[in-house]
């Protein structure tokens, strides 16, 4: 890559929110045309996804509501576990884990009662369908800290324990009424539909017989932006995606200020996408790196007395993107009224079982 690639990119991901002629301001490029193509070019090559946006659950709904890291174990085939997934509404993402001796899966889920959720797994696994599970909510909102180029692509781990600054990840308060036509263009906001583009969400929405205006469209928009609600992203890859490992690290130690010290240091400021957050007594890093890195990193982990568990969970064939599943989040059941987002896990339990009978 180019130095002007290379400073392009790491600006890109630290300012999301950036024009393109603002872009043009932060780089070496003099022409707005030459930012444009060369955005384009870099996205052609699999060097980004993206926009899209982050939301805040918190600022969302007056009831509380989580994200939650599924890791699940099978006999069955990746199909069959999938198809029995996909009737809980709420699921967000599912990907094939690499694993030597069984068969796994991590998928994310956003709950409004972890308890309930965990009961669906639980009935999988009484039924067969999957032979264990493990649950992960967390209540916070994520850091995402993509590359800096001119960072190590394969980072010491030798500053995990130092003294920083740890960013504030709490949940917003619900300060906003959110009307029909906020929470029916989130899930496109949230997902980057068609690049974000608002005339796109509006063609999208009127097939459904929604004749939202775009001015109505837009204010949502605005609304959700000036209210905290939405966050723009990047995930900015360090190589093309082709070339990079992409894997979740779960860690634990016997003090939470200090899991969170541990996140917060892990691979900053180097060259590797990172987003982490904690879950519960558990800190999550999920990683896309260049495969180096991956080399003796559970030894050098294993090496910092003050991490009692750990864990790894690498994503399977990163190449097959059609392994993986992704939605946007399932907001019918929000309440316009109360301002709740309630999932009927009732519901979701009747239809496993009408699937099951039918096996």
């Amino acid at each position: 890559m180019t130095t002007n690639e290379k400073e392009l990119l790491t600006t890109l991901g630290t300012f999301p929110d950036s024009s393109m002629k603002e872009l043009v301001d932060r780089t070496q490029y003099k022409r707005l045309s030459s930012v444009i193509k060369k955005i384009r070019q870099l996205k052609k090559q699999n060097m980004f996804y993206g926009p899209f946006h982050d939301i805040d659950f918190g600022k969302l709904c007056k009831n509380p509501v989580h994200m939650a890291i599924c890791v699940i174990e099978s006999r069955q085939s990746f199909e069959t576990v999938i198809s029995y997934l996909r009737l809980i509404e709420p699921l967000k993402f599912v990907f094939p884990v690499l694993s030597p001796h069984k068969k796994v899966i991590g998928t994310l889920f956003v709950s409004s009662d972890d308890q309930k959720m965990m009961s669906l797994f639980q009935l999988l696994k009484d039924s067969t369908i999957i032979t264990d599970y493990i649950v992960r909510p967390y209540s916070h909102n994520r850091v995402v800290e993509n590359p800096n180029f001119f960072g190590d692509p394969n980072p010491s781990l030798d500053t995990l324990l130092d003294p920083c600054d740890i960013p504030d990840l709490s949940f917003g308060c619900h300060n906003t009424k959110w009307n029909e036509c906020d929470i029916s263009i989130l899930p496109y906001v949230q997902a980057g539909y068609n690049g974000g583009k608002l005339i796109e969400i509006l063609k999208a929405e009127r097939k459904l017989n929604k004749m939202w205006k775009y001015d109505q469209i837009k204010y949502s928009h605005r609304k959700m932006v000036r209210n905290g609600l939405i966050t723009k992203r990047y995930f900015i890859y360090p190589f093309p995606y082709s070339q990079c490992i992409d894997f979740n690290l779960f860690l634990k130690t016997e003090d939470k200020a200090l899991t969170k010290r541990i996140l917060c240091n892990f691979a900053r400021g180097e060259r590797v996408l990172r987003e982490w957050v904690l879950c519960g007594d558990w800190g999550h890093i999920g990683f896309v790196s260049h495969p180096l890195f991956l080399t003796g990193l559970m030894h050098k982990v294993g090496q910092i007395d003050e991490i009692k568990e750990k864990e790894m969970y690498q994503i399977y064939s990163i190449s097959d993107r059609e392994s993986f599943l992704t939605r946007p989040p399932e907001l019918k059941c929000f309440d316009l009224d109360k301002q709740t987002l309630e999932y009927p896990y009732d519901v979701y339990r009747e239809r496993i079982k009408e699937k099951l009978e039918g096996m």
